[in-house]
């Protein structure tokens, strides 16, 4: 064993020196950013806005960097691209995206809202209940929003068929002139844009889509398989974050308060008055809950099957497990749960599913 002098260990060190010197990319450099793109100002987009504004992401040790999309398809691409890591992406659409021919396995780590979703008819309509919508044209912005799903159960719940109720795809920024035109009579729509509508005398809700379905999910925070499974501590950490925002936002005593607290920030959801943005997302109207039920899932695969947005031969339980990571979500639960008042821990990784007005 060569001994080491003390000019020599002096000798070492400066040359160690040196080469963090000549080197900061690979010993000094910050961790590379975290990025998560989200469709703001979305009800499901909150959760990471605040967790974003808050310190949240800072305080679990991640570098977080948000990127807003002009919309759904942007969101997605951006996920499918690897431009970003996580991604705000309609609960459908996670499964569509799973099962797809691209070979593009994803996860969901937590539910970011839920309910948040109203039907609706123009103001001037005479249309006054769900039996009403018989022989009319229903506007919605995608086929895998949960929102259609969830119309699909309502219409076939009152008898509603596809022989006497016609589903169209209207874009977001067409709902309006398609009520005012008559080329639509009613539109299912996540908030804010419905109590906007409704604020603007253009729209009246019909109803909330958690009279029906209490409770459901709307985004999803996914990622992809690879990325969960190469940078697990990492993932946890980030839905960590984004839980205790979801939690924050959904107790009923800190929401509003919440709410101001990101409206003070430059987003997307300053355009929105902030009296309006309270409207929208208060209490039972639009919520935050963020454990993600496996038995919400199978709805959701079940309904796809239905609407032939996925092939039959699926294993509804067995592909629903493999996306949703429940347990990584209720061991984050747990631990989150005696920081915030009134935090309620399921019993369950899955639920009683009811569907009935309320």
């Amino acid at each position: 064993m060569n001994k080491t002098t003390r000019r020599g260990f002096i000798q070492q060190a400066a040359t160690t020196i040196a080469g963090l010197a000549l080197c900061p990319s690979t010993i000094l450099a910050k961790p590379r950013p975290i990025k998560i793109a989200i469709y703001a100002p979305s009800h499901c987009a909150l959760p990471v806005v605040h967790a974003y504004y808050s310190d949240l992401y800072k305080k679990n040790g991640v570098h977080a960097e948000i990127v807003h999309c002009a919309g759904m398809p942007e969101v997605t691409q951006k996920l499918i691209s690897g431009q970003v890591d996580f991604a705000q992406v309609m609960t459908p659409m996670v499964f569509k995206m799973h099962f797809s021919q691209m070979n593009l396995p994803l996860v969901i780590t937590q539910t970011l809202g839920t309910n948040g979703g109203a039907l609706g008819v123009a103001s001037q309509s005479k249309i006054k209940k769900i039996q009403d919508l018989n022989g009319k044209r229903i506007g919605i912005h995608n086929p895998l929003m949960i929102h259609h799903l969830i119309l699909r159960l309502i219409l076939e719940k009152y008898g509603l068929t596809k022989k006497n109720i016609q589903i169209v795809t209207v874009p977001m920024n067409q709902i309006e002139s398609s009520l005012r035109s008559g080329a639509t009579q009613a539109f299912i729509h996540p908030e804010p844009l419905p109590t906007f509508m409704e604020s603007q005398n253009i729209a009246r809700s019909l109803l909330l889509t958690r009279m029906f379905w209490n409770n459901h999910p709307c985004c999803s925070l996914a990622c992809k398989r690879s990325f969960f499974e190469k940078n697990q501590q990492l993932v946890e950490d980030f839905t960590h974050a984004t839980i205790m925002a979801g939690l924050k936002l959904d107790n009923i005593a800190m929401r509003q308060s919440e709410i101001e607290k990101v409206h003070s920030f430059d987003t997307p959801f300053k355009k929105f008055p902030l009296d309006r943005l309270q409207q929208a997302f208060q209490p039972r109207r639009s919520d935050f809950y963020p454990f993600p039920f496996l038995s919400a899932g199978y709805v959701v695969v079940e309904q796809m099957k239905k609407a032939q947005l996925l092939p039959q031969t699926i294993d509804t339980k067995k592909s629903v497990k493999n996306v949703i990571q429940a347990d990584l979500a209720m061991k984050i639960l747990k631990n989150v749960a005696g920081h915030i008042p009134g935090t309620s821990v399921p019993t369950s990784n899955e639920r009683k599913e009811t569907f009935q007005l309320i």
